[in-house]
């Protein structure tokens, strides 16, 4: 005996094919990254201070909202090389699913005029802090904090990018106005 699927098993299914599609095919652009959005700030202290300040990995989790610790990355195996310093794993709580494991990874090079981090979790983001002095006073500093992402599906391009220029847009104004008191408190 043949037995029949309902009806809307096949609009189901095309729906299905349509987003697994979309999910799929990136964009193609001559960078790897998408802008998402840039902060701009100005700190009472010199550039030196920040820049110890927003480096001090131990110390992220008091300024950057939803973050509960930065622990340094464990080699997977005994036999296995030490791990790179540049690695860490943030924990992140996020509202009604609980705490995640992200891969942080710190790309800096040019101390301590930018910090540049990536974070391997669902927006794949990469974080750059530019430091400048500021030039009406002396003992201040400029901050442009640029946030770029690395997924190029048409799927989040169209769909799930404005959402998530909105939510990281929120976290990073919140980071630098904790980071501002975080500073004075020091």
């Amino acid at each position: 005996m043949a037995s029949t699927l309902p009806p809307y098993i096949k609009y189901l299914s095309a729906f299905v094919l349509i987003f697994g599609i979309l999910y799929k095919y990136e964009i193609p652009t001559t960078d790897n990254k998408t802008f998402l959005l840039t902060k701009k700030s100005t700190l009472q202290y010199n550039k030196s201070h920040v820049y110890q300040i927003i480096t001090n990995i131990d110390r992220y989790a008091l300024w950057y909202p939803n973050v509960v610790r930065v622990e340094q990355s464990k080699p997977i195996s005994s036999g296995s090389k030490k791990q790179v310093d540049g690695k860490y794993q943030l924990i992140t709580k996020i509202p009604l699913i609980g705490d995640i494991s992200s891969e942080l990874t710190i790309h800096t090079k040019d101390r301590p005029k930018r910090f540049v981090y990536s974070v391997d979790s669902w927006l794949l983001e990469v974080n750059s802090i530019e430091l400048k002095d500021n030039s009406n006073n002396i003992n201040s500093t400029d901050i442009q904090w640029t946030v770029y992402t690395k997924r190029r599906s048409m799927l989040f391009q169209y769909l799930i990018l404005p959402f998530a220029k909105f939510y990281k847009n929120q976290l990073v104004r919140e980071a630098l106005f904790t980071l501002m008191l975080q500073i004075r408190n020091l």
